[in-house]
């Protein structure tokens, strides 16, 4: 059965979900909540998903946490609610980013054009990927705008940031235990780059590599194979209304708007 790219991510990520953990996602991500429902439905019956900080348990998939859209939560948290939860811990943090690089290091902050400066969503939940026992990171883009071989700013810190450690840096947990893009699942190495762990899409390994700004290990890893009972769940309990299936990789959004500002870098 042919499965889209956001259908395979999903299903990769939902294996990394565990029973009893709390996990929490941005605003706009959909594979993320997809992955909460999945394993929730499957083997983590226990888990808590916190939909974009403050939607607790979502029972219908959504493509964000806003503009109307009803998940259907079993409870809603107030900011007071969000930040007593945090306390306590959050077992799995979620990110995306305008730029990953080889450290697991994400950039939600800006990117540097050739017109000026263009703004990401800034550094809303970023500290939490700093106490977080787990991050996994995701990106529906696999090309070398995204995948750099250095940020050009650390919103949320990786494995290490010019040299330094997290150790080095203050961090007392760990960097990404995994980044999932349209075509492979990357883990870190000993030294903390990530390496491919396992290949999702439809394009030859040599175009994946192709895609990805710094240098990989070379030799392909097995192909990431779904279970009929994943997919099952997937479309008839998860995603009955195909929003995975229909939302496509979307392009790079154009920057002719970008803002010429300057700051400083992490």
């Amino acid at each position: 059965m042919e499965l889209s790219a956001r259908e395979r991510m999903c299903i990769a990520i939902s294996r990394e979900l565990r029973d009893g953990e709390v996990v929490l996602t941005g605003a706009a991500s959909a594979i993320p909540l997809a992955a909460g429902l999945l394993a929730q439905a499957r083997h983590a019956p226990g888990l808590t998903i916190l939909g974009a900080g403050v939607y607790i348990n979502p029972r219908r998939l959504v493509p964000e946490f806003s503009a109307g859209w009803n998940c259907n939560p079993v409870a809603i948290a107030d900011m007071a609610d969000v930040f007593a939860i945090t306390e306590q811990g959050i077992d799995v943090m979620f990110y995306g980013g305008m730029q990953i690089d080889r450290h697991g290091n994400v950039n939600v902050h800006y990117v540097n054009t050739s017109t000026g400066r263009m703004r990401g969503p800034g550094m809303a939940n970023t500290a939490l990927g700093h106490t977080a026992k787990r991050t996994l990171l995701f990106t529906e883009r696999h090309d070398r705008r995204t995948l750099v071989d250095e940020v050009e700013y650390a919103s949320v810190i990786g494995h290490s940031r010019r040299g330094r450690s997290r150790n080095e840096l203050g961090l007392s947990n760990k960097g990404p235990s995994a980044l999932f893009t349209p075509e492979a699942v990357f883990r870190p190495d000993p030294a903390g780059r990530l390496q491919p762990a396992a290949k999702l899409g439809d394009r030859s390994w040599a175009s994946v590599l192709e895609a990805v700004s710094w240098e990989v290990a070379p030799s392909r890893p097995d192909d990431f194979t779904p279970t009929p009972d994943e997919i099952a769940l997937l479309r008839e309990h998860v995603d009955p209304g195909g929003l995975l299936r229909r939302i496509s990789i979307a392009p790079r959004a154009s920057v002719s708007h970008s803002l010429a500002t300057k700051g400083s870098s992490l």
